[in-house]
C-alpha cells in the first residue's frame, strides 16, 4: 500500500517523510487553513515537501467552476508535472475539469467520492485516483469498508487504471482492512501515522533484545 501523510503542516510533513514508509503528501483547503498556509504559500509548501523527500504532492483546486479549476490545475503542475497531482471535487464541474486536465497529461485525483457511479465516471475522465472519506461515510451511516471493497471490485472489473486513495482514516487498523480489499493507497493524519506501528508485544521484545545486546557487549 502507498501511504501518504494528510497535512499542510510542514513540520509534520517532514517528520512523516523521515519514517521511510510515507510516499507523499495530500492537502486540501481545510488543512491549509488550519496550518495557516495562504493560497500564495501553497506552491512553496509543495516545494518544501519535495525537498523533504515527497514523491508526490496532491494539491486541491480552489475554484468552483470548470475554467477556474483548469487554471488552478495548470498552475500547480508548472511546479512539477510528474509529481504534482491535482485534486478536484467530484462535482459536475470537477469532472469536466478532470477530463480537460487529463487530456493534457495532468495527474488528477477526484476527491470527495462517495458513490459507485462517481467511481465509475472517474475512469471515463482519465482520473488517476479517487479519494474516499471513510470516517465521513461512517458518520453518514454507510458501511465504509464494504463500500470501499465494492468500489475496488468495480475498478478491477473494468480494468481501470484508477487507484482508490482512502482518507478520513480514524484508526490505524483500517489500513490493513483496506489493503485486504485491494485498496492501493491511503492518506493518513500525522496522529494516526504515529500509531501505525504500535505493538505492545514488539515493544516488550525490543526491550529484551536491547537488554541482552548490552549484556553480550559487556561480556
Amino acid at each position: 500500500m502507498r501511504i501518504l501523510v494528510d497535512s499542510a503542516d510542514l513540520g509534520a510533513i517532514r517528520d512523516a517523510l523521515t519514517t521511510g514508509f510515507v510516499a507523499g503528501v495530500t492537502t486540501n483547503p481545510t488543512l491549509l487553513r488550519r496550518a495557516g498556509v495562504s493560497r500564495s504559500g501553497v506552491l512553496g509548501l509543495a516545494r518544501a515537501a519535495f525537498a523533504a523527500g515527497a514523491g508526490e504532492v496532491h494539491l486541491q483546486a480552489y475554484a468552483e467552476d470548470t475554467p477556474g479549476m483548469i487554471r488552478d490545475g495548470l498552475e500547480f503542475v508548472e511546479l512539477d508535472a510528474a509529481r504534482v497531482h491535482v485534486k478536484l471535487v467530484a462535482t459536475r464541474a470537477g469532472y469536466r475539469a478532470a477530463a480537460a486536465l487529463s487530456a493534457k497529461g495532468v495527474n488528477v485525483t477526484m476527491t470527495a467520492v462517495y458513490t459507485l457511479n462517481q467511481t465509475l465516471v472517474a475512469q471515463s475522465v482519465g482520473a488517476r485516483s479517487i479519494a474516499i472519506y471513510l470516517g465521513r461515510l461512517r458518520d453518514a451511516g454507510v458501511d465504509a469498508m464494504e463500500l470501499a471493497g465494492r468500489m475496488q471490485a468495480l475498478l478491477g472489473a473494468q480494468g481501470a487504471d484508477v487507484d482508490i486513495l482512502a482518507a478520513s482514516i480514524r484508526d490505524p487498523g483500517e489500513l490493513a482492512e483496506l489493503a485486504i480489499r485491494g485498496v492501493a493507497s491511503a492518506t493518513v493524519a500525522p496522529a494516526i501515522l504515529e500509531r501505525l506501528l504500535d505493538s505492545d508485544a514488539t515493544t516488550r521484545d525490543a526491550l529484551v533484545f536491547t537488554t541482552d545486546a548490552r549484556s553480550v557487549a559487556d561480556a
